[in-house]
């Protein structure tokens, strides 16, 4: 959730003491509503991303799901030949739909919630872009982006928070259900398999999820994710992955919200440990990169020293609960039967 800083921190003006500025003044600090020629431009563009992200999802979701196991060997793109044979399919075509239509409703919840807490603050704001991708799972996520400095604390922390808790809110439902209707398989049938397969990464959440449906899973048994289930499992990673404190993920604004000038002090540290993770997956030393890339120092906002506020404090202990719910050391592997 990417946003213009502002070039230097500006002074707070001296009528009011922060925790007393009334809310209206607050979102009176954001910018006009964007003009219609501003929308026009934004909304088609927005709608056709959508549109070709529903049609990767859907195609690669139904190849996800068309066997027991997925091969390490087996290419999982959006060819021509994929799509024909799966929107051709009505058995194929439904399967891809309930992977499809869960990991949307994920990911526009989670967007949403920027964009909605955008709109209350008066910040000019993109609708949410999603991003087709022909490979792995059908999309790259989806993102906004805010068109105005944020420059205050209480503005950053709302907004950086609201996306992660909406799209975690959403994805538990979906979790319970695609789990529920999974369906337990002996390990015996990983021997037809006859190469290495993929298998998706645990986390708590997921666990957890386990427990709720299906109890102690049996000795010599494994579970067949339902679409819906995998979809949710996706979710879960996108939630880790925006909740890293690090940079201007959202992580990083809850955090840089939450400690003001200590962010500059854990940043390193935090980026660190994400560098020794890649031990475990690599491509985590592709997201040291991108960190990078973006600046492991937040933007400085006008009120930096200024407390948070005990419910608001409150609220960031939620998101480190739900990043560490979500987080998994090690998203997808192979395994060699």
């Amino acid at each position: 959730m990417p946003f213009d800083p502002p070039q230097e921190p500006l002074p707070l003006p001296s009528r009011f003491p922060l925790d007393e500025i009334p809310l209206e003044s607050m979102r009176e600090l954001g910018p006009l509503p964007k003009t219609l020629a501003q929308r026009m431009r934004e909304w088609p563009l927005a709608i056709a991303l959508l549109l070709l992200t529903f049609v990767t999802t859907t195609t690669i979701g139904a190849l996800w799901n068309e066997e027991i196991v997925v091969r390490a060997d087996r290419a999982l793109w959006a060819s021509p030949e994929a799509l024909h044979r799966v929107w051709s399919d009505p058995e194929l075509l439904r399967r891809g739909l309930a992977f499809s239509v869960s990991v949307l409703f994920i990911l526009f919840c989670h967007e949403m919630g920027h964009y909605l807490a955008c709109r209350w603050y008066r910040l000019p704001a993109t609708p949410p872009y999603f991003l087709p991708f022909p490979l792995g799972l059908g999309t790259l996520g989806a993102f906004i982006r805010i068109r105005a400095p944020i420059r205050l604390k209480r503005q950053l922390f709302d907004v950086g928070i609201a996306g992660p808790l909406a799209g975690f809110a959403a994805l538990i439902p979906v979790l319970l259900y695609g789990l529920a209707r999974s369906q337990l398989v002996p390990m015996a049938e990983l021997e037809d398999v006859g190469g290495p397969f993929v298998f998706v990464g645990n986390s708590l959440a997921l666990r957890w999820g386990v427990h709720m449906t299906h109890g102690s899973l049996p000795p010599g048994y494994f579970l067949d994710f339902h679409p819906a289930a995998l979809a949710a499992w996706v979710g879960l990673l996108a939630t880790s992955l925006n909740l890293l404190p690090l940079g201007q993920l959202d992580g990083g604004h809850i955090l840089y919200a939450s400690a003001g000038r200590w962010q500059r002090r854990l940043a390193l540290p935090f980026w660190l440990l994400l560098l020794a993770a890649g031990f475990f997956w690599p491509v985590w030393w592709v997201w040291c990169v991108f960190v990078l890339l973006m600046g492991l120092r937040h933007p400085p906002v006008r009120d930096e020293d200024a407390p948070l506020g005990k419910g608001r404090q409150a609220l960031a202990f939620v998101a480190l609960l739900v990043f560490l719910f979500s987080f998994m050391p090690s998203p997808v592997g192979i395994v060699f039967p």
